[in-house]
């Protein structure tokens, strides 16, 4: 796998393949990773695809412990096989339901971009590999109220978590959730197209 049958992207330095059925970075990819790059101790991706964040930020931190997972195998394949080529050490990949398969070690930082389309309203049942990065069950939600859910159980205290949000699956609630659970939530970044508004929160204890 990898190598020129494959989309080929690179991102502030680091070059990538994408694999077949696993999701191709775009601008929520993007704006995820350029705010996290920096970030520095033991980091846990959520729903790495191809390893673009994870990746990213294992190299310009040598120091760090990167731990990036998905749901889909082909995507794990996808980041190891990255790490290998652009020759990075310090990223480790593993198949996990979110948090379902993570060490029992807490970390500093975590990064998340989850499916977030609405499934549509007649029902239909989206199944393939690349359908479980997109879509969020019928309000788009379901992996994000998950996330928030566990997120405290694996963050070390002083710790954030970076929350990639559409317009389309309501910010705000995610925010008055986030705040239940004991959370201040910090808007790092808003990038608005024709369709929906995304938003980087940053998601923190006092």
């Amino acid at each position: 796998m990898g190598g020129s049958d494959f989309p080929h992207l690179t991102f502030m330095g680091l070059c990538l393949d994408v694999f077949k059925d696993v999701y191709t970075p775009q601008e929520d990819s993007f704006l995820l990773a350029k705010h996290t790059h920096a970030l520095e101790g033991n980091i846990l991706e959520l729903g790495t695809g191809c390893g673009l964040s994870a990746l990213l930020n294992a190299s310009r931190n040598p120091s760090n412990y990167v731990f990036g997972v998905d749901l889909n195998p082909f995507a794990v394949q996808n980041a190891q096989y990255n790490a290998r080529h652009n020759r990075i050490k310090n990223a480790h990949f593993q198949h996990s339901n979110l948090f379902s398969n993570i060490p029992n070690i807490r970390f500093d930082s975590i990064f998340f971009n989850p499916p977030y389309l609405p499934e549509e309203e007649n029902g239909t049942q989206k199944g393939s590999m690349l359908d479980l990065a997109l879509y969020g069950g019928k309000n788009g939600r379901k992996q994000t109220d998950v996330f928030l859910h566990y997120l405290d159980d694996y963050l070390l205290p002083g710790g954030s978590a970076f929350l990639i949000q559409s317009s389309l699956t309501d910010i705000p609630k995610t925010v008055e959730r986030a705040s239940i659970l004991g959370f201040s939530t910090e808007i790092i970044e808003e990038q608005s197209f024709f369709f929906e508004k995304l938003a980087l929160l940053r998601l923190f204890k006092e």
